[in-house]
């Protein structure tokens, strides 16, 4: 819940205060904290309660500079699964059952794609997450790499085990400067644990994951102008085909997904790709990350099952529009498309927002109140 940062979790977890500051710190860590009842808010309310949480599991729970801690909640259990209980077409299987689509905006089916890159003939092969996020609005990703990025790692080494890949790459948008220090003290940490590296968990599988900081060019969120610039060329896509899970980095086969994706892989190898296809709508499965920005009175990073309505979204776990009408809502960044009020009650997902003229793009929600002018707002987009 950004617009009531800063946030505290006391009593392990049952309580959240918002807009803390630094005088606040000796009645948090007394066992009398009236003095701050006005701030408390409540897990009960529908900005918690009405989400369900996948890849924000942890997040704001576990320390993210702490390998423990992530490993006291569950954590490289799946990996652990995987290399010693799966074969890595078992894996793939598992992830084409769960209906898992690209969470970056696309939309591709995850196993399809894992599917394809595992069966190239090629010695060498290559995964590769896209956390380029440069969508106005968006910080689903930064928030996930800032608060669970032990999460991230651990899906792209079961997806390395899965399509026969042994180096990784993480492609971090330069600003995120908290987010590539966090991965790197969590790269570090998981080598010394061997659950990175050559024979992680002693097994014969071996992984390694190095980072590309972005220069902050947008159009480096495009897979192949991505897969150009981790090769130290100018970041600009190339016509396809081939797609890069035939020819990508180095002109190898390359699996390619973005942080969400790879976050959803723990969860789906330790509960089944049943459990996680019975979550969702028929064809969009599983939960989506919105980033809730603009004219509401909760912003902040949510996480929701697909097919909920939007005015459930906007008007339940956002809290609605302070002070003024809502307008419209824009959905997947400068290629996505403006919602109006009469398509409120829409489902968000990849088919509904597409027959409406819209996409579900990467995650980020940009919220207009009446005093929102749409030429303008045309106007901005057009120029970035």
């Amino acid at each position: 819940m950004c617009g009531r940062g800063p946030l505290v979790l006391a009593e392990s977890g049952r309580a959240l205060y918002g807009n803390v500051t630094a005088a606040d710190a000796r009645a948090l860590a007394s066992a009398d904290r009236h003095s701050l009842d006005d701030r408390r808010i409540s897990l009960e309310g529908p900005f918690f309660a009405r989400q369900f949480r996948i890849v924000l599991a942890n997040s704001g729970r576990v320390d993210p500079e702490k390998l423990s801690d992530y490993i006291a909640v569950g954590g490289y259990r799946s990996l652990a699964t995987a290399l010693t209980d799966m074969k890595p077409a078992e894996v793939v299987e598992e992830v084409k059952a769960s209906g898992l689509r690209g969470r970056g905006g696309a939309g591709y089916p995850t196993g399809l794609k894992w599917e394809l890159v595992s069966k190239q003939i090629s010695p060498t092969r290559y995964v590769v997450c896209n956390a380029d996020e440069g969508d106005p609005g968006a910080f689903m990703d930064r928030s996930v790499l800032e608060g669970d990025p032990h999460r991230v790692l651990e899906g792209m080494a079961i997806a390395g085990y899965a399509v026969g890949a042994q180096q990784g790459y993480i492609y971090v948008r330069g600003e995120y400067g908290l987010a590539i220090q966090r991965l790197q003290t969590a790269i570090k940490q998981a080598e010394r644990e061997h659950l990175l590296g050559s024979r992680i968990l002693e097994s014969g599988f071996g992984f390694r994951i190095d980072l590309r900081i972005g220069a902050g060019a947008f159009v480096c969120g495009e897979e192949t102008a991505l897969i150009a610039s981790i090769e130290g060329r100018r970041g600009y896509p190339r016509q396809r085909p081939p797609y890069p899970p035939e020819s990508g980095l180095w002109n190898q086969p390359t699996l390619l997904n973005n942080v969400e994706t790879f976050a959803n892989i723990p969860t789906i190898i330790e509960k089944g790709g049943k459990w996680f296809a019975g979550i969702g709508t028929t064809a969009s499965k599983g939960t989506k990350l919105f980033a809730l920005a603009g004219k509401i009175a909760n912003t902040g990073l949510i996480e929701v099952p697909m097919g909920m309505p939007l005015r459930t979204i906007l008007f339940e776990i956002g809290g609605g529009i302070p002070g003024g009408k809502f307008k419209a809502a824009q959905t997947g960044g400068p290629s996505g498309g403006c919602i109006p009020e009469e398509l409120l009650d829409t489902p968000v997902d990849y088919e509904a927002l597409g027959r409406i003229g819209s996409i579900m793009g990467s995650g980020g929600l940009i919220v207009m109140d009446d005093s929102s002018c749409m030429v303008d707002v045309a106007r901005f987009f057009m120029e970035f």
